[in-house]
């Protein structure tokens, strides 16, 4: 179909700052666009003595006019904080705290200009998916991976999933199966990598995460490489061998074939799992980054029309309060002690599982020995248990020790125990 003339100008507008960004766009990216509809206008007549443009219902002169019993439940808040449109983009205020908290964590995020505001992590990657993956495009990701990426990439993109093993032969990431897969995808080749992982709750070492930014940046010397990194657990690590940076720290400015993607968001970083507030931030120059945001706000206004104003509000107070760190290694501690308990209890030998590496993240993979099939497992620990884990494909269980309390876990490994044996 053709290209909107304003989509058009960003497209030609992103191919002078970054000609290798322009081109690696999807159909959908390049079709995409922010028009000069409502929103649009409503900002441009922001201030103005009357202003009849957006559609939200007010006193007339910007006030919202909630319902007494919301009002009265939010009465402690700004009622144009808790009532009110988000912008399409997110709240600017989310959008720079969020930047400044990265910011703290890596200087070179000064390098990277501020991320688009999503409904939560999954909306991030699918804006990214949308705006550079094509229908028969490969994605590149370890075989152990969070089961939401197939709906993302393969059910609605009608992509290709190539994958290698997680783990290397002594337990660590396997570099040398990700720099081979990368090798083997000829041109334009997608990489999403999550880190503290989902399912198997790993976090590479810093040397490991060097070394495969290295890798990401050697495939990227001759196509492009679009880096997807899903930081939906950051923060969350519970060995100190292990990192707690994020990969798109190390692939910033690295090659300007390489497109990293930063996926992150509320949800376990804030332990704010309501409010659905997420961040798709683009790891290359600032002009081009603009434009990316441009498109992804038309993503947007035409999907779920703009974020929530009151998550993001609530997320700034957050950031903002000076017990927030303490907070967040409170809450850290209360995981890092389910990890030790858990960790303990699964080192014991058992001939009905063997362990993934696991340091990080809320959730450690159990393989299931031969002859047990792990749906038969997990609905018989329901039946006869009580107890409540998640199977992945034939072989493998979940357990999500963010979700029980420490003296819960002794119970859970052995009612596994038990059903395995009887079966």
């Amino acid at each position: 179909m053709p290209i909107h003339p304003e989509a058009q100008e960003r497209n030609e507008r992103l191919r002078g700052h970054n000609p290798v960004v322009a081109e690696a766009l999807s159909a959908l990216g390049r079709r995409s666009f922010f028009p000069k509809g409502i929103p649009y206008q409503a900002g441009q007549a922001k201030g103005t003595r009357i202003n009849a443009t957006i559609g939200q219902i007010t006193d007339g002169a910007g006030n919202p006019l909630p319902l007494a019993p919301l009002a009265e439940k939010l009465s402690h808040l700004n009622p144009k904080d808790a009532f009110l449109y988000s912008p399409i983009q997110g709240r600017d205020s989310a959008r720079k705290a969020w930047h400044q908290k990265l910011l703290k964590e890596d200087a070179r995020m000064a390098q990277v200009g501020l991320g688009v505001v999503s409904a939560g992590i999954c909306h991030a990657l699918t804006m990214g998916a949308e705006l550079f993956f094509e229908q028969g495009d490969t994605l590149v990701l370890p075989d152990l991976y969070w089961d939401n990426y197939e709906q993302i990439f393969q059910v609605r993109l009608e992509g290709d999933f190539r994958t290698f093993p997680f783990y290397n032969a002594q337990g660590g990431f396997n570099l040398e199966g990700l720099r081979q897969v990368l090798a083997a995808a000829k041109g334009k080749v997608h990489l999403l990598l999550n880190f503290p992982s989902n399912p198997n709750g790993y976090s590479p070492t810093p040397t490991e995460m060097k070394a495969i930014a290295d890798v990401i940046v050697e495939a990227a010397q001759s196509r492009t490489v679009i880096a997807f990194c899903d930081d939906a657990y950051h923060g969350l690590v519970f060995d100190p061998k292990a990192t707690t940076k994020s990969l798109f720290f190390e692939l910033i400015g690295r090659s300007p074939n390489l497109i990293p993607l930063k996926c992150d968001g509320v949800t376990k970083e804030l332990s704010f799992f309501g409010g659905r507030v997420g961040f798709l931030t683009f790891g290359v120059d600032p002009e081009s980054a603009a434009i990316l945001v441009d498109k992804c706000m038309g993503l947007i206004r035409s999907g779920i029309g703009s974020p929530v104003a009151l998550s993001q509000y609530l997320m700034e107070v957050e950031l903002a309060d000076p017990r927030h760190e303490a907070e967040f290694e409170k809450m850290r501690q209360v995981l890092q002690a389910r990890y030790d308990v858990l960790r303990a209890a699964l080192d014991r030998p058992t001939r009905h599982w063997t362990v993934f590496p696991f340091n990080a993240g809320c959730f450690c993979l159990l393989k299931l020995r031969d002859g047990l099939h792990a749906d038969d497992v997990r609905q018989k620990l329901i039946a006869d248990e009580s107890v409540g884990v998640v199977s992945q494909g034939d072989q493998y269980l979940r357990l999500a020790f963010c979700s029980i309390e420490a003296a819960s876990v002794e119970p859970l490994v052995a009612s596994l125990e038990k059903v395995c044996e009887g079966m």
